[in-house]
């Protein structure tokens, strides 16, 4: 695949990796996580897919307001301001992990090196952006997806802890990109009604594409309802 951008390709597959196990529940992938801090009690880690847009723009001022950090798996360009945003990302504290340039289920999930072709894209434009070597990673639908046979998964897998990637899936699912477009008490119920909520490690998946303009009140409420139940916020990777 011919590269747009030049960078020096770090093998990373020698670090020492330490995972965190959660639980998961039936209607949600298979959970890989690493501890963000070794220190932390009732953690809420919200993520969010597909972005940046200019929904992503008020995510951030919520997260501000509350100094809260979390996590952004990117998509490739989408507009004039993508590469401005994801340099904000990284710049006000947030992780910024992977979520392949193409976002193309059909191109990415052919087999397992047009999966590596197409992060190691997006991992370079990244880091000619940020200058952060990105590290983690979301399989588009989750790691445990209808379109993707097992074997593939498990090729894929092996190809991404080869080159010291480490990927998350979720826990907790605002349901936000699914059909129709929800209310922000939706998409928090469907958070707050997960089996996860009560544990020690809660990941929320939420989306911040330009079509996901009722997210940013739901994290509002979201933010409010952990905070009751005594939970503190982090970030992955």
């Amino acid at each position: 695949m011919k590269r747009k951008y030049k960078v020096i390709k770090l093998r990373l597959w020698m670090l020492p990796l330490t995972f965190l196990l959660l639980s998961t529940i039936v209607a949600s992938p298979v959970l890989n996580a690493e501890k963000a801090d070794a220190n932390a009690v009732k953690t809420v880690y919200f993520t969010f897919d597909d972005g940046p847009s200019e929904v992503t723009d008020e995510i951030l001022m919520i997260l501000d307001e509350h100094d809260i950090k979390a996590t952004f798996f990117v998509i490739g360009p989408s507009g004039d301001k993508t590469e401005e945003r994801i340099y904000r990302e990284v710049s006000e504290g947030h992780s910024v992990g992977l979520h392949t340039m193409s976002h193309d289920y059909k191109k990415i999930y052919s087999d397992a090196e047009s999966f590596m072709d197409d992060l190691e894209y997006e991992r370079e434009w990244i880091y000619s952006v940020t200058g952060v070597e990105c590290r983690i990673f979301r399989f588009p639908g989750g790691s445990n997806n209808s379109t993707v046979d097992k074997w593939l998964m498990d090729d894929i897998i092996e190809e991404t802890r080869e080159e010291g990637l480490v990927w998350y899936d979720w826990n907790a699912d605002g349901r936000d990109s699914l059909g129709k477009l929800l209310s922000p008490e939706e998409i928090a119920e469907n958070v707050l009604s997960s089996e996860a909520v009560g544990s020690d490690n809660v990941i929320v998946l939420l989306h911040d594409s330009s079509r996901m303009k009722t997210t940013p009140d739901a994290l509002r409420i979201l933010i409010r309802e952990f905070e009751k139940m005594g939970y503190s916020f982090g970030k992955l990777g």
